[in-house]
């Protein structure tokens, strides 16, 4: 709720505590810490400006370790970092209180420079002002090392933010209070809440550069406020839970003033005042939980008299079904994300309604879905043949082929759908398409079959010998195998397992196999994201790429790509597959901070333009065993210090080898448990920790075939690649 209080009022509790309240000596220092203030957000920043996120006074810049007072005007100046949902990176000015005290800070805060000054529009992350956290991160590196790019730093917060007001111009900001509760580790949580109240929008920086601001801790909370310069007549926001700054450092919060993104301020008139606190605990915070969803992986039409219903939900609970309004199943439980089966017998009609009764979670009510199925008699054969010009009332067979979408709706558990060369609009496998565990479907392609795109919703599918282009294969189904599919040329990623968002984890697709399967020279509009394979975003346990080439790709070869949003995913692991000539890196084996022990063998990164093997920013125990590199533009393995353990808590390296044709810019950097069976560039040469050196001219060759051919069993035939002398 918006106020206007008087100054007088608005600080009047704090007043009256503070005489009483011995005040202690305040020690101001500087940082720069979080996802994005490395030397590699540059992309719009002017050169000069790349890397500098300083806090200066009297014109001189702050080192980490300096203490000063808040006497003189200081300049913040960040040109990196972001505000982002679940974390922050960002420039700050701060000085840390014990949580027994309450705080008053004010200031005036100047905008000297807003957004990015190349011409290109904001990103909406841009911000400065007064804020408040639990923890810090850890000090980006000074000097910084190309590709020691910072991890995130997550923490609980009080903004008193003026903020971009859209991505749409530089000139015009909003004034914010900015609250984020819900995180306990420092790499984010899954289901954290950040709210943003703006109590002036559209204010235009080149009439009104400066704010009068105020950022107070209660009892009971924290107070927001702002003020035009020269005005007495504060607009406020309350913000609950005091105690909010003390979950993952429950003796002392971090307070000061930042600047984030693209983003210049002088704070002068700055005033930090104390009071002993007396703080109301508040109510543990909870997850907001996901809707209850209920999924039916069955179809409406049957190529015979027995059916199997089944559905799964996000949620443990109980499943009933009636058929004709007769019971047919009552009560039975199944845990989330399992497959409730339910074997039965086709009626001339038949009816079903599927009742599902939540047995955990907050929302107990139950769901139910009907579904009515028909009895398609043309369709009885077990193999269904499919063609370009095939028919939707076709018998289905080889003379008669039906087209592709009706085939895969009528093609019973268990049985396959054969597919003739020919050229195929885009094509969905939709959840209620879904084969069983023990009657798997398959789509095999006859000859050369190319599909404009496909989304693959459905479980329990085969789909081998087909090439995608255009638009990328999608899987979001569990149990799947993809065996000897090409993707090319599509504006997105080739082959990527993903999940739809609000669905819940227990939904998240899981159990697929990619074999034996190719992607190349995919390319989005943006010429940024288009990756070979991707298991990212929102994927399960059990998701395995096995045989796999990618090659020629926008962006990485390999990426396994996770939201601090979404909670780390699930393991996935890497085998026999080779990433060469991605515009990125080849394996990129996370994202975001999120912990997650992937596991990657037997695999060649070749010829890479940014990195071969890179941990993305997971500090997880990866399991990197038998591995090469060669001749990646950057590093040819980079697993980077976890700002949130030691080397004993990441990964597990044995029996890789690094090596370049040429002498390289980087030596490799590997963080984690390292045995003397690896072979790492240091300082250019290739050696092991008992200083044992492997040279290039050891091996017949450095290189892989091109085209790059595969043997009988599906393997790769690399010739005579790192074949000894």
């Amino acid at each position: 709720m918006k106020k206007k209080i008087p100054l007088a009022l608005t600080l009047c509790s704090a007043a009256l505590s503070l005489s009483a309240h011995a005040q202690a000596p305040q020690q101001w220092k500087a940082i720069a810490f979080g996802q994005s203030t490395d030397l590699n957000f540059s992309s719009n920043v002017l050169p000069e400006k790349v890397g500098v996120n300083n806090v200066t006074i009297d014109g001189k810049t702050l080192t980490s370790e300096q203490i000063v007072s808040l006497s003189k005007p200081i300049t913040i100046e960040s040109r990196g970092g972001k505000i982002a949902n679940s974390h922050d990176g960002l420039t700050f000015f701060y000085t840390a209180l014990p949580s027994d005290e309450n705080f008053v800070l004010s200031a005036t805060v100047t905008v000297d420079q807003f957004g990015p000054e190349n011409g290109a529009k904001p990103a909406a992350q841009e911000g400065a002002g007064l804020l408040v956290r639990d923890i810090i991160g850890i000090p980006r590196q000074e000097p910084l090392k190309e590709g020691y790019e910072e991890f995130p730093a997550a923490s609980n917060m009080v903004m008193n933010a003026i903020m971009t007001q859209d991505k749409k111009d530089d000139y015009r900001v909003k004034l914010q209070a900015i609250s984020r509760n819900g995180i306990t580790q420092p790499w984010g949580n899954a289901g954290s809440e950040i709210k943003k109240v703006s109590y002036k929008e559209g204010v235009d920086l080149r009439e009104s550069p400066a704010f009068r601001l105020k950022l107070e801790r209660t009892n009971e909370g924290f107070i927001t406020a702002w003020a035009p310069v020269g005005s007495e007549e504060w607009i406020t926001q309350q913000v609950p839970n005091a105690d909010l700054i003390s979950v993952q450092d429950k003796k002392q919060y971090y307070v000061g003033f930042f600047a984030s993104r693209n983003a210049k301020i002088t704070v002068s008139d700055a005033s930090l005042t104390t009071s002993a606190a007396q703080t109301v605990a508040s109510k543990p915070f909870i997850a907001k939980s996901w809707p209850v969803v209920m999924q039916l992986a069955s179809g409406s039409q049957s190529a015979g008299l027995n059916y199997t219903l089944q559905a799964r939900a996000n949620y443990d609970g109980l499943f009933s079904v009636r058929q004709n309004e007769v019971v047919i199943g009552e009560n039975k439980p199944v845990k989330a994300g399992e497959m409730f089966t339910l074997p039965t017998t086709l009626k001339d009609n038949n009816s079903f309604q599927i009742t599902f009764t939540p047995t955990s979670g907050s929302d107990r009510s139950p769901v139910e879905q009907e579904l009515t199925v028909s009895q398609h008699k043309a369709a009885a054969n077990s193999t269904l043949y499919a063609a370009a010009n095939g028919k939707a009332d076709a018998k289905g067979t080889a003379e008669a082929p039906l087209d592709l979408t009706t085939a895969i709706a009528l093609v019973p558990p268990g049985g396959k759908v054969v597919l003739a060369a020919g050229d195929y609009a885009k094509t969905d496998i939709p959840l209620s398409a879904s084969g069983l565990e023990n009657g798997r479907k398959t789509l095999e392609a006859n000859g050369k079959a190319v599909i404009h795109g496909m989304l693959l919703d459905g479980h329990y599918w085969t789909i081998r010998g087909i090439d995608i282009t255009d638009k990328s294969l999608r899987i979001q189904g569990s149990h799947n195998l993809i065996e000897n599919v090409t993707a090319y040329h599509n504006d997105d990623t080739g082959i990527q397992i993903s999940s739809a968002d609000k669905i819940g984890r227990p939904l998240w697709a899981s159990h697929n196999r990619v074999v034996n399967s190719e992607s190349y020279s995919n390319e989005d509009p943006g010429k940024i994201n288009a990756d070979g394979f991707a298991v990212k975003m929102r994927v399960g346990e059990g998701n395995r790429l096995e045989g796999c080439y990618s090659y020629d790709n926008i962006d990485d070869g390999f990426d396994l790509f996770n939201k601090i949003e979404d909670g780390a995913n699930g393991v996935v692991v890497i085998e026999n597959s080779i990433a060469r000539n991605n515009t990125s890196n080849g394996f990129k084996l996370g994202g975001e901070g999120q912990p997650v022990a992937h596991e990657i063998r037997n695999s060649i990164a070749i010829g890479n333009h940014l990195d071969g093997f890179t941990d993305n920013f997971n500090p997880g125990k990866l399991v990197v065993v038998n591995n090469v590199a060669v001749d990646n533009q950057r590093f040819n393995f980079i697993f980077r210090p976890s700002p949130y353990g030691d080397a004993a808590t990441q990964g597990v390296f044995s029996d890789n080898i690094s090596l370049r044709s040429q002498p390289g810019k980087y030596d490799d950097a590997v963080v984690g448990n390292v045995d003397a069976t690896n072979y790492f560039i240091e300082k250019g040469k290739s050696v092991n920790t008992e200083g044992k050196e492997l040279r290039a001219e050891d091996f017949q060759s450095l290189s892989l075939p091109q085209p790059l051919k595969r043997n009988a069993d599906g393997s790769f035939d690399t010739g005579n690649f790192l074949t000894k002398d």
